[in-house]
């Protein structure tokens, strides 16, 4: 019985995946994650999204803007068109100590997991980390660049962009 539910389902999966994955417009999924800043791209291990702290934390705060729900419910949509592992990456500026920023940069990562969780994504696909200001993405020298830094990135892993957003049309 126990064998049959798992066929059962994985055909389900499979189906819901296949027809979410030939319906989706390309153009209009970019349109809709541009909305609400979150940026999509592929990276080695699968696919990326990454979400601006603006649009989640006040400055130096863990815990969740109301203005973060239209982000976290649109990174919820995407994330439920796959069925592989999702790690939740919490980032900072180098502004202040290191242990600081490690403990605000985990805090920060739980709270979008949490967060993703409450909006139907499995918590068994999720793992999350902290990871400070050990991996910046631009300058931590201008406040522009600090406030690139702060972020949290979501990887998908061994999965594609097509998946989540659709095929690109050719003419």
């Amino acid at each position: 019985m126990k064998a049959f539910q798992t066929i059962v389902n994985a055909c389900a999966t499979t189906v819901l995946l296949a027809g979410c994955a030939s319906g989706l417009n390309r153009s209009k999924e970019e349109a809709l994650n541009q909305k609400v800043g979150i940026v999509v791209h592929p990276v080695r291990d699968g696919v990326e999204l990454r979400l601006q702290e603006s649009a989640l934390f006040d400055f130096d705060e863990a815990s969740m803007r109301p203005e973060s729900i239209a982000v976290l419910n649109r990174a919820a949509v995407l994330l439920k068109r796959s069925t592989r592992p999702i790690m939740v990456e919490g980032h900072t500026d180098n502004v202040g100590p290191f242990d600081y920023n490690q403990a605000l940069s985990t805090a920060r990562a739980n709270a979008v997991g949490d967060a993703l969780v409450a909006r139907g994504v499995p918590a068994a696909r999720i793992k999350t980390k902290g990871i400070a200001f050990l991996q910046p993405i631009a300058t931590n020298d201008t406040p522009e660049g600090r406030a690139l830094n702060r972020r949290v990135e979501i990887l998908v892993k061994t999965e594609t962009e097509e998946t989540l957003l659709g095929q690109f049309k050719t003419k």
